[in-house]
């Protein structure tokens, strides 16, 4: 099999897998991917997902490990609560998905999913059951963008490594 035709097939599972939710796999240099149902214990699967991506990043840095736990923790609710929102698929299948790229000075997440609303920070009070997670997201991130297309979206987050700053090339690196 030549380069070419192997870049080609990875790229055409990947996309297959993409839209049909049923498997998810990463290229080895690549973020870690795993497919969740858009249902609320999805969110503890990610967070044990992402533990254990970061396994070996928990010994040196246990600090930044539960910073993108928790970010993952919201960033899994929120996918799953704007996807539940949306008409079921005519396969039943409408799963979120979750990227986790490991790099020495940041951790860049990858949340994916069809709902078409973009995220939008609700301003509401300190004894609301709800509404925190966008917050906590801009306070722990160095950089989020958000990356639209035709069936939903991609929420980039990045999460530097304690003690770490993010230089303008780190930046330049990461944006599309």
């Amino acid at each position: 099999m030549t380069e070419k035709s192997r870049e080609t097939l990875i790229a055409s599972v990947l996309a297959g897998t993409l839209e049909t939710g049923r498997l998810v796999v990463g290229p080895m240099a690549g973020p870690c991917w795993r497919s969740f149902p858009a249902a609320p214990e999805s969110v503890s699967w990610a967070r044990r997902f992402t533990e254990s991506a970061l396994a070996e990043v928990a010994d040196v840095d246990a600090e930044h490990v539960g910073d993108v736990v928790l970010v993952v923790s919201e960033l899994i609710t929120n996918a799953v609560r704007e996807v539940a929102k949306l008409a079921p698929a005519s396969d039943g299948a409408r799963p979120v998905h979750l990227g986790v790229g490991v790099h020495d000075r940041w951790t860049h997440l990858h949340a994916v999913d069809t709902a078409p609303a973009l995220p939008r920070e609700a301003h509401r009070g300190p004894l609301a059951g709800s509404g925190r997670g966008i917050p906590i997201i801009k306070a722990l991130a160095a950089m989020t963008w958000v990356e639209q297309a035709e069936h939903g979206k991609t929420i980039h987050v990045v999460i530097s490594r304690t003690g770490v700053e993010l230089t303008p090339e780190d930046r330049q690196t990461l944006m599309p």
